[in-house]
Parts: C-alpha cells; structure tokens; sequence
C-alpha cells in the first residue's frame, strides 16, 4: 500500500522565485509607478484648490482614495530594498496598514463609483418618477454597509492573524470568499448601471452633461 508522505524540504534548499536582480528591478519599477500615481493625483488635488471647484465630490474623494492607496504602496514596496523581514514581521496595525488597507481602498473606490453612477440613473429618472429618489438612499445604504462590512472583516482578519488567535488558512479563506464576493457583486451592479446610461435615456445623457459641465478635467 502506498501512502502520502508529506515531504518538508529544508531551508537551505529553498531558493528564491527571482533573481536578486530581477527582484531588485522590478522592485525599482512597482515603486517609481506608484510615487509617479501619487505625484500626478497629488497635483490635480491642488488643482481642484487653484481652480476653486467644489472641494467635497465625488472627484475629490476619489482622488483622496487614489493619493492614500498610492502612498501606502509607495510606502510597502519602499521597505522591500533593505527591510524585507521588518516588512514580514510588522506589528497588528502596521500590517493591516500597509497589506490590507490598499484593498479596503480600492472596494471604497469601487463602492464610490457604484454610487455614483446609481445617483445619476436614480436622478435623471426622478424627473419623470419622483418616487425614484426614495430608491437612492437605498443603494448609499446598501455602499455604506457593504463597506462597513468589507472594512471590518478585514481589520478582524488582520488582527487575528497576527496575534496567532486563529489557523492562518482559515482566515485567509474566511476573508478571501467576503472579499471577492463582495467584489464582484460590485462589479456586477457597477456594470448594471453603466449599461443603464449606455442605453442612452435622454434624461440620463441631459444629466451626465451637466455635471460634466460643473466638473473639473485635466
């Protein structure tokens, strides 16, 4: 009879995926990126204040969401030069922080653009369905608790892990099925109202104009 050994390789064994130079290298890239992302939503923020546009938006928030998430990449690859065990074995915060806050980011950042193509569905059709409003507060409820939700799955998760309280697959496996579902059931209704607008209502096209007339573009 044969059976499954499970064979532990040892350490010295063990040789790195890349090269050193091609680490190095593509280390360099990923940083040099995301400082030159942060570098250019850092100047259309300022824009937005020499220009005098409305500093509340939908555009200022999400280039805040753009400017954080870049800085806390910038920030994690910059450790990867020298501190790459530092990066490996950082505290609770410092790992929800720099590993698991940019993916927080980027579901506000697709909840944000879920809502706001929602407002102008939701808008352009309150002028022939005044009712249609009411619809509204539903989907920023919906966002609010879907990223309430997202967010604290993730701070939990991060926290369990590092304090060893859990078996790490169990969380990872726990946080990865929330997260990707969440994430694509943001998908799906972001391409839902997409399709919406691209159907080409006259209200919803009359709506889209004027707020592009109001709004700031480089």
């Amino acid at each position: 009879m044969e059976h499954n050994l499970t064979v532990i390789v040892p350490a010295e064994r063990l040789t790195p995926a890349f090269p050193p130079a091609v680490k190095l290298g593509l280390t360099a890239l990923y940083t040099v990126l995301y400082a030159l992302l942060f570098l250019s939503v850092y100047a259309q923020l300022w824009l937005v204040l020499l220009y005098r546009h409305k500093k509340l938006s939908y555009q200022t928030v999400f280039l805040f969401l753009c400017l954080l998430w870049a800085t806390l990449r910038t920030t994690l690859f910059s450790f990867y030069f020298k501190n790459t065990l530092k990066a490996n074995q950082l505290g609770p915060f410092l790992y929800w922080l720099l590993y698991c806050c940019p993916v927080c980011l980027q579901f506000f950042t697709l909840t944000l653009m879920n809502l706001y193509f929602a407002q102008v569905v939701f808008k352009a059709k309150a002028k022939y369905h005044p009712n249609m409003t009411k619809g509204l507060l539903v989907v920023r409820g919906a966002c609010l608790g879907a990223s309430l939700l997202f967010l604290a799955v993730n701070v939990a998760c991060a926290f369990v892990v590092r304090l060893g309280r859990a078996e790490p697959w169990t969380v990872v496996l726990t946080r990865v099925l929330i997260n990707d579902s969440l994430f694509v059931l943001g998908a799906i209704t972001l391409a839902l109202c997409l399709c919406l607008v691209a159907r080409g209502l006259p209200s919803t096209s009359l709506y889209l104009q004027a707020k592009v007339g109001h709004s700031f573009l480089l």
